[in-house]
C-alpha cells in the first residue's frame, strides 16, 4: 500500500475509497436512476442438493451470502451480501443494504455459511482446504440462479467437497488406549488446496500433496467404533493404483493402502461420500530392521543379521535383502568398548550392550565364516546416543509448496543437537551408500577422529575405484572410501562414466506426494530416510538466506524452527579428504541429478537448497520422517 505524504493526498484516498465502496455495494439503486422500481430480494427456500453431511434438507437457520452478477442488464456485481434467518424466514442482516433487483430478472449464486472476506475468499472465489470435517467448513453453494423481480427465490445448494468417512472399530485384540493422533493420505491424484467460483462452478487445477489431519481420538474403547469425517477437496484428474494411508495409533505409525478401483475411488466427486472400514488390531513390536541402530547408553538391543537394511531391494544391483552370515564383529567404535557383542544365535540375531555413559557412533559387521573370517556380507551402525527422535525434539518443515517434512533434531551420528559442540556434526555419507565415515574432530578444523577395534586403533582406508562394479566391494569394505576421478564422474560406484545407479537411495519421486521407496542402502534408521529432492515437492526448498541464518559463533546455520545445522564440511570426492569444516554445510538429498547427486549446502554468505555434487563426495545426512 502506498502511504500518501500529506494531508491532502490522504483525503483524496479517504474519498476513493468511499466512492468505491458505494459502488461495490449499492450500485442498483443508481444504475437506472428509477428507484421507485428497485425491489429488494425476496428469499423464499433455502434446501440442499446432497443431504449427506447435514442434519435437514432443508437449512432454516444461519446465515448466506448473496452475490447479484454482472449480467441482464446490471453493470456491476453486488457480492457477498449477508442474509440471515433466526428460525422465521430469511431477511437482510442488520446493517446491511439489501439487494436491489431493478430489471425483470437478474443472475445470482449464493453459498453457506456465511464469512466476511479473508485472504480465502475473494469476490466469488474461494480457497478450498482438505480437512478434517466441520459444519463451518462444509461449503456449499449454486451458481447462475435466474431471480424474476417481485418473486422469491429458492437456492437449492450443493456441496464444494467430496467427503472421506472412516469407520475406525478397535479390535477387541488390541491392548492400547487407541489414541489416534494423525491421519495422512495420499495419491498422485489427492489435492490439499484448490480454488472454486462460485459464479461459474468452476474448480482450478489444484495442488496435489499429502492430506494430514489430526482426528483428536484419545482412545476408542475395546469393541467399539469411532467415524472420522475429513472433507477433501474434489479431484480432477482420475486416482489410480493404491491410496496410502497412514494412521498414527498411540504413537505408532500404521500402513494401509487401499486399491482406487476395488473401493470405487477413481474420482473424490464433490457432494459424494466416500466409506472406508478400518479395523485396528495388536500392533506386535518388534526390532524393525534397518542400517542404523539407535540404542542409549547403558541399554542392550537384540537385533537379527541376516537381513540387508530395511527398505526394498534396488533393481540392477544383484543385491537380495537376505544373507547367512557365519559370525558377527566389530569393525569400528568412536571410544573403546564403546559396545560389546553378544553371542550370534541359531536364529541369527545378536545383542548389542552399549556402556553406561558414553555416547557415540560404531558399525559392526556380518561375516561369511565363523571367527570374522571370509568376506563382510553386511555392516550396521550403531547409534549410541540417548536422543529418541519418537519422544524427542523434531523439527517441521514446510516446503515452498506447502508440504511438510518431519526432520531430526540433529545429523545422522551426532551426540548433540547443541550448537557449538563438536558433537553435532555427526558423521558423513557418500551418495547412494549406507556406510558412515567418521568426519572431523574439530568444529573448526580438519582434523581426523581416532577410531578403535577390538585390536587398539584403526583407520578409514581412501583408495580409487578400480572396478566396473564396485557396489559388492563397497559392501565388502565398509572401512572404505571409494573416490572417483575425471573419467567416471566422480563416483565411487564404478570406474566408467557412464556407469551409475540413480536409485541407490530411491532415486525420483513416484509422484509429487509420493516419493521413491525408502531402499536397503538408506543409512537411517527404521521410520526415517535421506530426505527426497523433486523441485517443489523438496523440503529443501524451504531454506533461504531469510529462514537459515548463519552463526559465526557456533559456526553453521539455524532455520527459523531453531534447528541447528553444523558446518560440517565434506570429503574430497578425489582423495576423501576433510575440507571446509566451520565454513560450509552439505547435506545429501536421496535424488540424482544427472550423474551427481542434490544437496542443500550453505556458506556464511549463501544458501542453495538445490546444490548438486559428485557422488563420491562425503556429506551429511539429516533424516526425514517415512
Amino acid at each position: 500500500m502506498c502511504h500518501c505524504n500529506t494531508y491532502i493526498k490522504n483525503c483524496l484516498l479517504i474519498l476513493i475509497i468511499i466512492l468505491v465502496s458505494c459502488n461495490k455495494y449499492d450500485v442498483s439503486v443508481f444504475e437506472e436512476g428509477n428507484s421507485s422500481v428497485s425491489v429488494p430480494l425476496q428469499i423464499n427456500n433455502i434446501s440442499f442438493k446432497d443431504v449427506s453431511t447435514r442434519s435437514a434438507t432443508v437449512l432454516s437457520s444461519g446465515d448466506i451470502g448473496v452475490f447479484r452478477l454482472a449480467s441482464l442488464g446490471y453493470l456491476e456485481t453486488m457480492s457477498n451480501v449477508h442474509y440471515t434467518n433466526s428460525g422465521s424466514g430469511w431477511d437482510i442482516a442488520s446493517g446491511v443494504d439489501p439487494i436491489y433487483l431493478t430489471k425483470s430478472s437478474a443472475s445470482l449464486c449464493a453459498y453457506s455459511p456465511y464469512r466476511i472476506y479473508d485472504a480465502t475468499f475473494t469476490d466469488e472465489t474461494f480457497t478450498l482446504n482438505s480437512q478434517l470435517y466441520s459444519e463451518s467448513a462444509d461449503l456449499c453453494y449454486q451458481t447462475d440462479l435466474t431471480a424474476v423481480s417481485g418473486t422469491p427465490v429458492s437456492f437449492t445448494l450443493e456441496h464444494a467437497y467430496a467427503k472421506l468417512v472412516f469407520n475406525l472399530t478397535r479390535d477387541a485384540s488390541y491392548s492400547g488406549d487407541c489414541a489416534i493422533s494423525k491421519i495422512r493420505i495420499a495419491n498422485d491424484g489427492i489435492l490439499v488446496s484448490n480454488t472454486l467460483d462460485i459464479s461459474t462452478g468452476s474448480y482450478g487445477s489444484g495442488t496435489i500433496g499429502l492430506v494430514e489431519i489430526d482426528p483428536g481420538i484419545s482412545s476408542i474403547s475395546s469393541g467399539s467404533s469411532v467415524s472420522v469425517s475429513v472433507l477433501m477437496v474434489p479431484t480432477v484428474v482420475p486416482l489410480s493404483g493404491d491410496i496410502t494411508l497412514i494412521f498414527t495409533i498411540d504413537g505408532e505409525d500404521q500402513l494401509a493402502t487401499v486399491d482406487v478401483s476395488s473401493a470405487s475411488l477413481a474420482s473424490l466427486k464433490a457432494g459424494n461420500d466416500y466409506i472406508l472400514n478400518v479395523t485396528i488390531n495388536e500392533f506386535i513390536p518388534e526390532v524393525t530392521t534397518a542400517n542404523c541402530y539407535m540404542i542409549a547408553p547403558g541399554n542392550s538391543l537384540e537385533i537379527p543379521v541376516n537381513v540387508r537394511g530395511n527398505g526394498v531391494e534396488v533393481t540392477g544391483t544383484g543385491i537380495s535383502a537376505s544373507i547367512d552370515p557365519g559370525s558377527v564383529g566389530l569393525l569400528w567404535e568412536t571410544s573403546p568398548g564403546l559396545i560389546s557383542l553378544g553371542d550370534m544365535s541359531d536364529d541369527k540375531k545378536v545383542t548389542i550392550t552399549t556402556n553406561n555413559t558414553t555416547s557415540g557412533n560404531a558399525v559392526i559387521a556380518a561375516y561369511s565364516g565363523e571367527n570374522q573370517t571370509g568376506d563382510i556380507l553386511w555392516s550396521w551402525h550403531i547409534w549410541v546416543t540417548d536422543y529418541d527422535p519418537s519422544t524427542g525434539a523434531t523439527f517441521t518443515v514446510t516446503n515452498s509448496a506447502g508440504a511438510s517434512y518431519v526432520f531430526m533434531d540433529r545429523n545422522l551420528g551426532a551426540t548433540s543437537s547443541t550448537p557449538g559442540e563438536v558433537g553435532t556434526l555427526g558423521l558423513l555419507y557418500q551418495w547412494g551408500r549406507k556406510d558412515p565415515f567418521p568426519g572431523s574432530a574439530s568444529t573448526s578444523a580438519t582434523s581426523e577422529p581416532t577410531i578403535y577395534n577390538v585390536s587398539g586403533t584403526t583407520s578409514i582406508f581412501k583408495t580409487a575405484v578400480s572396478s566396473t562394479s564396485n557396489l559388492p566391494n563397497a559392501i565388502k569394505n565398509p572401512l572404505t572410501f571409494y573416490y572417483g576421478t575425471s573419467a567416471n564422474t566422480y563416483d565411487w560406484f564404478s570406474v566408467t562414466a557412464s556407469t551409475h545407479n540413480d536409485a541407490l537411495w530411491g532415486g525420483a519421486y513416484v509422484s509429487l506426494s509420493i516419493p521413491a521407496e525408502k531402499t536397503m542402502f538408506d543409512p537411517s534408521p527404521a521410520g526415517w530416510r535421506v530426505p527426497p529432492f523433486k523441485d517443489s515437492a523438496s523440503p529443501w526448498t524451504a531454506f533461504s538466506t531469510s529462514t537459515f541464518s548463519w552463526n559465526a559463533t557456533y559456526l553453521g546455520c539455524t532455520y527459523t524452527d531453531g534447528s541447528f545445522y553444523p558446518a560440517a564440511g565434506y570429503q574430497y570426492s578425489t582423495s576423501g579428504a576433510l575440507a571446509s569444516v566451520g565454513s560450509g554445510g552439505c547435506y545429501w538429498s536421496g535424488s540424482p541429478n544427472g550423474s551427481n547427486g542434490y544437496y542443500l549446502g550453505f556458506l556464511s554468505g549463501n544458501v542453495n537448497p538445490a546444490y548438486y555434487n559428485y557422488r563420491a563426495t562425503g556429506f551429511s545426512v539429516r533424516c526425514v520422517q517415512e
